[in-house]
């Protein structure tokens, strides 16, 4: 979401992370989409993936974040399809992280720890879309609703 403010002719973005905080689109991150070299998709897949990546709120400089995309069932699992994006001037290495499956209130609806290396290096300024499969024993409740969000968790 946008908002203008008369007068001034200035864009200010609201980000998702956190609505009270609003920066200028000039301080704003827009990260290029990149696909992972063992991720076959067809154009019309990447096609839906990058219009996807357009609608996602900017980011602050030297931000690390994951916004969801698509969830899939898959009987007892679900796949969440994400973009992990990086607003640094440099480089980043995952490794060993935790995500979780949240509903709109917060309250945790899966986890599972994700081995990350296998991404490699995710570029300065970029995003790189991903599938995180949680089994159904990574569930922490019977059922996951649409407002579901992927976060992070931090130690």
């Amino acid at each position: 979401m946008s908002l203008f403010n008369k007068g001034i002719n200035e864009r200010k973005v609201w980000l998702a992370s956190n609505e009270d905080d609003v920066i200028k689109e000039a301080d704003a991150v827009q990260t290029a989409l990149l696909f992972h070299e063992d991720w076959h998709i067809s154009k019309q897949e990447e096609y839906v993936y990058r219009f996807h990546h357009q609608q996602l709120p900017l980011l602050k400089p030297n931000q690390i974040s994951i916004s969801g995309v698509k969830l899939v069932r898959e009987e007892e699992d679900v796949i969440a399809i994400a973009f992990l994006r990086n607003s640094l001037e440099q480089p980043i290495r995952f490794e060993v992280v935790n995500i979780l499956l949240v509903d709109g209130s917060g309250r945790a609806l899966a986890k599972k720890a994700f081995d990350l290396s296998v991404l490699g290096e995710v570029p300065a300024r970029s995003s790189i879309a991903w599938q995180f499969l949680f089994e159904e024993h990574d569930r922490l409740t019977e059922l996951i609703p649409d407002d579901w969000q992927i976060v992070f968790e931090w130690t």
